[in-house]
């Protein structure tokens, strides 16, 4: 999964610190490393043309805590503030950046009347549970499938100086936890909108968060961040409890959701080597990823597991002389799936980066909780091995793509463990070839497999499916295969026999009128009794009848909203994230720019009935 890999805005790898010198000439830093990337014809990669369009203040939280930082940490703020300016073509003026963006006006006058007691009492983490299947109950909904026609917008809270929207909302006891591309995190009172506290991570966050009762009694709110940190906070107050660094990779990320269970903490590792590894001067690649096992108190690593069991070693060199490694690749992108009473974690995994591709990658693998050992791998597609560059149509920049050259059909959705009417066990899993697997949970063995959707770069199975005990509900994403208009549709499988029980195309009209828009449903779909919910890049999130799949709510974010917090905000194309469903209300952010292709956005809207 590359939602964040290609979107590259900056790969600064070369750039040096140098003094902070307020006058320190942005393009000339941009043209020693930046242009390199930047001025070639990549499509998942902004040209200098096209980050003209951007706002300085986007472009500087970005290197400064989001996508970028990693590539950025030897820039200082003068450094950073002058490529930000120089690419943007604008002034960044007086610009407050960090937790000083949120006016004091946006804080609660009083704390939460609740005591965070139950921290299960509503959505928690990125699949609502150990086993990821994105499915709410009725009673921690507080909506039943008659309520969502009535659904409203309740209140809107704004973001500062992002385009993007990334993580997924958690709720609970009242309170509402979510993580952005600029690093900050922020907890809101669920009925108001007031900030309750904001807390600033090392770089931008991409997870979900994660509430747990520690064995020291200590409620804690987990999550990663884009620089390869983890996080334990005290989520009545925002205070670190501790941090820690996942790997020493340079290419580090931590994209899926860490998940918690019996003192720890278990945590996906995933990367962004394979931007870099379009490079043609590039030593490609070394980065396997991998699990960690943190001890949920202290923060210390238990143990840690890379998905790809052979060491990466000199290969060819390519056309351009650089040494080449491999075998590397197969991410870990999005939250584990646990089974404590069999001791499992389930992880799905990425491609390669290098040839040879590794026989670990676009797989299901299962691993024992408690040591890590794997127990069984299932490779869905052998041979995809892939850099951005294989998307480059310059004879240059195929140099520096793997021989096997893709199809980049990876795993980004977390694997789903469910137990059907009659008691048998089935673990799923979504891919990017738009295939829906199912397989025994013990063995790996394949139990039934569907093709949903055509698939592609970006098509298929992007970010998560939902599931009760009788279907899977998929959103289709196709949005670079198909045209804006046709891309998209949802479709219902039954867990039984894999069979389809209904299918619905994309929603007409929803990018009448509007650029950088696309029909494609990559977000990950959330359900609950009678209803799922689905977002689509054309900036809609929707409310499907799992009975037939008919729209039963539709409600447009492409628009600008007055925000609780007084920071003007704008909802665009809907990804990554899906809806959280609690206590009488759903939560969805909304805006998603990356590779400067669909509509940006800065805001998290609540709906409940009737907006009271």
């Amino acid at each position: 999964m590359r939602l964040l890999a290609l979107a590259c805005l900056f790969v600064c790898v070369a750039i040096e610190a140098h003094a902070t010198d307020a006058k320190v000439d942005g393009k000339m830093l941009f043209d020693s490393a930046c242009a390199r990337c930047h001025d070639r014809d990549l499509p998942r990669m902004p040209s200098r043309t096209a980050l003209k369009e951007k706002p300085p203040q986007d472009i500087f939280t970005t290197i400064s805590a989001g996508v970028m930082a990693p590539y950025a940490r030897g820039l200082g703020h003068a450094e950073r503030r002058a490529i930000a300016e120089y690419a943007s073509g604008k002034s960044l003026g007086e610009f407050a950046s960090g937790a000083a963006a949120i006016p004091q006006s946006a804080y609660c006058k009083a704390p939460p009347a609740q005591a965070l007691n139950n921290l299960d009492a509503g959505w928690n983490g990125w699949g609502n549970g150990l086993a990821n299947t994105r499915f709410q109950d009725a009673a921690r909904a507080g909506l039943s499938a008659a309520d969502v026609p009535r659904l409203k917008l309740k209140w809107a809270f704004g973001i500062p100086a992002v385009s993007t929207m990334s993580g997924h909302p958690v709720e609970a006891e009242g309170r509402l936890f979510f993580g952005t591309f600029s690093g900050l995190v922020i907890a809101l009172d669920a009925s108001s909108g007031c900030a309750l506290w904001v807390y600033e991570a090392h770089a931008g966050v991409r997870t979900s968060l994660t509430l747990a009762k520690g064995e020291d009694g200590n409620n804690n709110l987990f999550f990663g961040d884009l620089s390869g940190k983890v996080y334990a906070l005290d989520p009545a107050t925002g205070k670190e409890r501790w941090s820690m660094v996942a790997d020493d990779h340079p290419h580090i990320r931590i994209t899926g959701t860490p998940v918690y269970h019996g003192g720890r903490l278990f945590v996906p590792l995933s990367s962004l080597e394979e931007v870099a590894g379009a490079m043609p001067d590039y030593e490609c690649c070394t980065f396997r990823g991998g699990v960690l096992a943190v001890d949920a108190v202290s923060g210390k690593e238990i143990w840690k597991t890379r998905t790809i069991a052979e060491a990466p070693s000199k290969r060819d060199k390519n056309a351009a002389g650089a040494q080449l490694w491999g075998p590397s690749g197969a991410a870990v992108w999005s939250a584990p799936t646990l089974d404590p009473e069999h001791d499992t974690l389930y992880i799905t995994t990425g491609d390669s980066y290098s040839d040879p591709p590794a026989p670990e990658s676009d797989a299901i693998m299962a691993l024992a909780m408690s040591t890590g050992k794997i127990r069984w791998i299932h490779q869905a597609l052998a041979g995809d091995a892939y850099t951005i560059a294989c998307a480059d149509p310059s004879a240059k920049a195929k140099v520096a793509c793997p021989k096997s050259n893709g199809p980049d059909l990876d795993f980004g959705a977390s694997p789903v463990l469910v137990t059907l009417k009659d008691g048998k066990r089935v673990l799923l899993a979504g891919q990017k070839s738009g295939e829906l697997h199912a397989l025994e949970p013990d063995t790996g063995k394949a139990l039934w497999k569907i093709k949903v959707g055509e698939g592609g770069i970006v098509g298929g199975i992007e970010w998560g499916f939902a599931v009760d005990d009788e279907k899977a509900y998929v959103a289709i994403a196709e949005a670079w295969e198909k045209a804006a208009d046709e891309a998209g549709g949802v479709a219902a499988v039954n867990l039984a026999d894999g069979k389809l029980a209904w299918e619905v195309g994309p929603v007409k009209g929803g990018c009448a009128g509007r650029e950088r828009c696309n029909t494609g449903q990559l977000a990950a779909v959330s359900a609950m009794p009678g209803v799922l919910f689905s977002g689509s890049l054309d900036g809609h999130l929707r409310a499907y009848s799992t009975t037939d799949g008919h729209v039963l709510w539709d409600v447009d974010t492409h628009q600008q909203f007055t925000t609780a917090n007084g920071i003007a905000a704008h909802g665009g194309s809907l990804n990554g994230p899906g809806p959280a469903i609690a206590h009488g209300q759903v939560y969805v952010v909304s805006g998603y720019a990356m590779w400067n292709k669909w509509m940006p956005g800065n805001v998290l809207l609540a709906f409940s009935v009737d907006g009271k």
